[in-house]
């Protein structure tokens, strides 16, 4: 199902026809946001906003956009 509207579900379905509110693409962590899937932007606000498990501080990815280059 996909709650949040994202494009992304929690689960994916394989159909002839997709229902409505199901999506093709699985992995959202959080499908009630739909700032929150694979593949988005992770901003520092103490969420998985992109589902890759890591949150803020612990995620390199927030270092590489700002151009720090400290690993933690």
């Amino acid at each position: 199902a996909d709650a949040d509207a994202d494009t992304y579900g929690a689960s994916a379905l394989v159909a002839c026809a997709l229902p409505s509110g199901y999506a093709t693409i699985d992995g959202d962590c959080l499908d009630t946001d739909a700032a929150i899937h694979p593949g988005a932007t992770e901003v520092c606000d103490s969420a998985d906003n992109d589902c890759d498990t890591l949150i803020d501080d612990a995620d390199q990815e927030m270092y590489r956009r700002r151009g720090d280059r400290r690993r933690r």
